[in-house]
């Protein structure tokens, strides 16, 4: 990358960033980890509010 590209250079380059990422985006692998991350997300959420629920209860 070409630091401090202001200009049609800088266009250039964050246009091409978008394109590679939104290529990557579009393919199978990116679309396992993008589902990976949302069930991970999940289970946390669910740990998190379990945890909370039980420290709650025991508080009280």
């Amino acid at each position: 990358m070409i630091y401090r590209a202001t200009g049609a250079a800088g266009a250039i380059g964050c246009g091409l960033a978008i394109l590679c990422l939104g290529l990557f985006l579009l393919t199978p692998v990116a679309v396992l980890l993008l589902k990976g991350v949302g069930w991970t997300l999940m289970a946390v959420g669910v740990l998190l509010a379990a945890v909370g629920a039980w420290a709650w209860w025991k508080r009280r």
